[in-house]
């Protein structure tokens, strides 16, 4: 028995082809499209990561900072500031006016042994202002606990897993007459800068370093060249860009944290991506 078989015609092979080409330029388009978004979304992911690594440890530091002078410089463009950041307080036992024995409160080990101490300051109980100390000073960390209780002074013992209070004592000058219980803590010198990266070159870097030891450290690249400082003064609800005089009318830093994604997405013809972001942090250690 004979079967015909029939093929193929060149009409149907051709509208084939076409709804092949018709789903595969879909098809493509697609994951070109996907592949965009992807690429896009990356770059916004990047540029905000640059601005919230940063961020952390500039908030940390700038909390802490007093206002009558721990602002140490603050530059016109509001690329450069260096503050004067506490890191451990106590009170004072005794002193003989060049050399003073201070029991401080529970502190992290690991950052109090941490390099950089550039002095200390001590509070005028009459005023309520801080002065600093930041010439010819040393510090040593083994002091004598009996100083502190023949100050009727007691150091605070660890409790569970919080450490226990230590014993000090700085060298530098203080008047001899100042009576046991005043408040006093130790300071870092730290630079923040807004300046060329060395994570990404040719583009802009955060940098943190402590100025006693010099221990330079990126935070995070890259930023937008808008990325400064600006500054909150007494009395005002919005943050100037201009650096104020003098210095100690500052009650809080603006931090203009543009980030940048690192490279530019492809298929996009608006370059790289910017996250526009500004966080303030207000000094706690502020009179009014």
């Amino acid at each position: 028995m004979r079967t015909d078989t029939r093929g193929v015609s060149l009409v149907e092979l051709l509208v084939g082809m076409v709804v092949v080409g018709i789903l595969g330029a879909a098809l493509v388009r697609t994951i070109v499209m996907d592949a965009k978004i992807t690429e896009d979304r990356e770059a916004w992911r990047n540029a905000r990561q640059v601005t919230r690594s940063a961020a952390n440890m500039l908030l940390a530091d700038l909390r802490m900072v007093e206002t009558g002078a721990g602002v140490e410089t603050a530059s016109a463009d509001g690329h450069n500031l260096v503050v004067r950041v506490p890191y451990a307080f106590g009170v004072l036992c005794a002193t003989n006016g060049s050399t003073t024995t201070l029991a401080l409160l529970p502190a992290d080990s690991v950052a109090l042994a941490a390099g950089g101490f550039a002095g200390f300051a001590w509070r005028d109980q009459a005023t309520g202002g801080y002065s600093y100390v930041t010439s010819g000073t040393s510090l040593n960390l083994s002091g004598t606990a009996s100083t502190c209780t023949g100050a009727q002074i007691t150091p605070i013992p660890a409790a569970g897993s919080s450490p226990a209070g230590r014993v000090v004592v700085v060298g530098g000058t203080v008047p001899s007459t100042l009576p046991a219980g005043t408040v006093m803590f130790l300071f870092r010198r730290i630079q923040y800068e807004f300046k060329a990266s060395a994570i990404v070159p040719g583009q802009t870097g955060f940098w943190r370093t402590v100025l006693a030891s010099g221990a330079a450290e990126e935070l995070a690249a890259p930023f937008d060249a808008a990325a400064r400082f600006r500054y909150y003064v007494a009395g005002a609800a919005t943050a100037q860009a201009a650096s104020p005089s003098p210095l100690s009318t500052i009650r809080g830093i603006e931090a203009q944290m543009d980030g940048r994604s690192e490279r530019t997405p492809r298929f996009s013809s608006t370059g790289s991506r910017v996250l526009r972001l500004a966080t303030s942090v207000y000094f706690r250690n502020a009179p009014n």
